[in-house]
């Protein structure tokens, strides 16, 4: 079961999650719509496909659209 850390504004958290386990996957366990978030890997965006592996540090950012 990978071990992730979790930066969203100010709070950083520790996940675990299953094995195989993907971005999309760690949203939804958090409540969060996977359509309203972008994570990052360091200064990189990574696709909601992307596959969780122990020790990433992510990033949540919200996205604010509108028109």
């Amino acid at each position: 079961m990978p071990s992730v850390r979790i930066q969203k504004g100010e709070e950083t958290k520790q996940a675990q999650l299953r094995e195989g386990a993907t971005i999309e996957d760690l949203l939804r366990q958090l409540g969060l719509f996977p359509d309203a978030h972008i994570v990052m890997i360091g200064a990189r965006p990574v696709p909601l496909t992307y596959v969780l592996v122990e020790g990433d540090l992510l990033r949540i950012l919200k996205v604010a659209s509108g028109g």
